[in-house]
This record gives structure tokens, sequence and C-alpha cells, in this order.
């Protein structure tokens, strides 16, 4: 059995964040990251916000970053509406500019450069996690080849959405709306707006989020919920197509465009873990929380808590008994703050009152929705970290 003081589960943005911060601060620490993909997965229209560049410049990684030459947005992004007279609908990452990122390669460089720093690095799936009398980890991770068992003091949940190690110990998720994103990546190469900017456009059941991928094509991406994606058939490249039809923005930038291509579904929800820590673990980046895209600083955010994670790690050995409670206080806070940004952005739209997707982001905040894990933990030991958060936040579906 291979022994770390800190396994993290996910090489993406947050957990190869987390495993840098870790080799630079405490360097004392054993770090190994285990992550199943091989960072070739497409996705589309990912941006990030020129306010990371401090971030990655105390890891260190900065150059690395400009060297891999992503395309730029331009300093003033999008901000528009979809009929002569009607309010601004803000969207875009920032006035401050950034990149659009070929994810492939950002996060292969972030996992890659943890590696050159000292990072073990196993490419397989955790399928087991036993929580033990001594207060360590035993993990067991399967990879295509042969099966890894690991003992580690500290867990890092960085596995996105899915929150894989948090769920399979039972922590509850607690959703807040049922958004998706219907996505099509179209054009053999774009060359269309100068501006190579980002462009979102609201209609009825949601809005519409465009812009060029890392391989000069477009991204166009209806974001709706999940039930009115199903009633309104728009996995359905008919019925997409007839809805971008009547939105004019979006339409007249993919005029010149073939459109064809196959449609994919990806999630988008809100959705926070019910407490992101506990015994000698803690949650990082989107399993720890993710919020409406609307906000455009996903990647951001997992950089930037990633940093934090760090810090309560190091705390955590140092036997600082409030560092992970700090920790999660201050994720519990960006969270909530991100929430009512959000919030706030669908509330200054006015032109669709009846209908579910706005009355649902224009409602008065609901109780929490919880999804509790299916899967038991591993020794029947209950692992909460702290109590539910007290706080709720206007976007939830009914």
């Amino acid at each position: 059995m291979r022994r770390f003081d800190v396994v993290i589960l996910g090489a993406g943005p947050a957990g190869a964040t987390t495993a840098l911060a870790l080799r630079k601060s405490h360097p004392h620490l054993s770090v190994v990251m285990i992550e199943a993909c091989d960072f070739q997965t497409i996705r589309p229209g990912e941006i990030l916000s020129s306010d990371a560049v401090p971030i990655m410049q105390q890891l260190d990684v900065l150059n690395f970053f400009m060297e891999q030459n992503h395309p730029q947005v331009p300093i003033e992004t999008a901000h528009c509406s979809n009929s002569a007279g009607a309010p601004d609908f803000p969207g875009g990452i920032s006035n401050n500019g950034g990149w659009h990122l070929d994810r492939a390669r950002f996060d292969g460089m972030l996992a890659g450069y943890a590696a050159a720093s000292g990072v073990s690095f196993i490419r397989a799936t955790m399928t087991e996690a036993h929580f033990l009398a001594d207060g360590s980890w035993q993990l067991v991770a399967q990879s295509s080849l042969t099966s890894h068992t690991l003992s580690a003091a500290f867990v890092v949940d960085a596995t996105g959405r899915s929150a894989r190690f948090a769920t399979e110990i039972g922590v509850p998720q607690m959703a807040h709306d049922t958004l998706v994103g219907v996505v099509r990546v179209i054009g053999s190469e774009y060359a269309g707006q100068a501006d190579y900017g980002t462009l979102i456009e609201p209609f009825e059941h949601g809005w519409w989020y465009s812009a060029p991928t890392a391989d000069r094509r477009l991204a166009v991406v209806a974001m709706t919920d999940a039930d009115i994606s199903k009633r309104l058939q728009l996995t359905h490249i008919a019925q997409w197509a007839e809805h971008l039809q009547a939105s004019p923005l979006t339409r007249e930038r993919v005029a010149n465009l073939k459109i064809k291509g196959d449609l994919s579904v990806r999630a988008a929800h809100t959705r926070n873990l019910s407490n992101c820590f506990g015994k000698n673990w803690l949650a990082v980046g989107d399993a720890a929380a993710s919020v409406d895209p609307i906000s455009s600083y996903g990647i951001l955010r997992a950089l930037r808590f990633g940093i934090h994670a760090s810090d309560a790690i190091g705390g955590h050995f140092r036997r600082q008994e409030s560092s992970l409670e700090n920790y999660e206080a201050l994720v519990q806070a960006e969270f909530e703050n991100n929430t009512n940004l959000c919030s706030e952005t669908y509330r200054s739209e006015s032109r669709w009152k009846n209908a579910p997707f706005w009355q649902r982001r224009q409602a008065a905040p609901s109780r929490w929705q919880e999804r509790k894990s299916p899967l038991p933990i591993s020794n029947g030991t209950s692992l909460s970290g702290s109590n539910l958060a007290k706080y709720s936040v206007a976007l939830r579906a009914q």
C-alpha cells in the first residue's frame, strides 16, 4: 500500500492548483493526484478572466500559460439584449478581458507542472473510500490495467460537479435549479464577429451563449432548465435550430456558418455540498459548490479556492483547529455572493414574466433541495463536518 499525506481526487484546475500550492507552501507533505481522464475531453466555450494572472504568477505557471497562446477575449465583452429598446442583459466574463481556453491544453499544463514539481500522478478512478480508526483514509482506485490501494492522512475531493468522494461517503448535495446547456459546436473556422467576443442573448425559455472555441469554431449553447429542454425537445436538432432562428442576435452571428454537428447536453445547475469538509477531508472547486455559468467565473474560482484549500490543509497539519472551518466559511460566502449576483442578473430581464424559466429565477428564495447519496459510508461512520448552511438563494426551480 502506498502512503501519502494528501491524496487529491481530480486533476482539473481546482485539484491541480491545490497540488501546486501545497508543493510551494508545504513541500514536506507528500501529495498524489488521481485523475481518470486524459485531458482530451472537448470543453467548448470556456473562458478564463485576466483576473487569474496574479494566481498564475503565484503558482509560477504564468509563463507556461502565455506560451500556449490561447486566443484573447477583448477588454469589452458583449452585453446584449434581443430587441430594440429592451434592457441590457449583462453577460461575458468581466470588462478586464481574458482568454478563450483550450481546456485540454490548459488542464494538461497545470497537471503536468504539478507533476514536475514533485506531485505523484496516478491515472485511475476512485472506487472505494474507507475511513480508518486511526483517522486516515484508505482509497482504492481502478485503472484499465491495475488496482491501486493508497493510504492518506487527508483527502481532497476535486472531482467536479459529481463530488464523487463526498457522495461516496454520504455527504448530501443540494441542487438549486436544473439548468442545462444544449451545446453545438459549428463551423469549420469561425470568421464572424471581429471582436472574437462572447455573446449572451436571453430568450423566452432561457438564454443563448455563443463564443469562439480554441480551434476557431463557434460554440453555441441554449441554456435552459432540464424540464423545459425536454418539453421543447431542444436535444433534437430541428427544434434547437427553430429556437435559434427566433433569437436575432445569435441567428445573425451564425448566418454565414455551416450549422452542422451533433448536440450534447452539459449539466450547469447551481449546487453545493451540505458541508465541504469533514474528518480529514475537504472539497474544492465545483465539487464543493458550482454556480450558474452566467457568472462566467468558474475556472477563476477553481484557481482561487485551490489556493485557499492548500492554506486550509497546511493549517490542518499544523493542528490549527479552525483552518477547515474558516475554509468552509470562505466557500459559503463566495457561493452566496455569486448566486446573489446571478439572481440580480436574472432580475434585470423583464420581458417574459410569465415564462417558467424566468419566473423561477425571479421568485423569492426557497428552501434547499437536498439530494442524498445512494452510497453508504464504507464503515458506517457519520462524517459531517459542520452544520447545514443557514441561508438560501433565489436560483431554484420551482
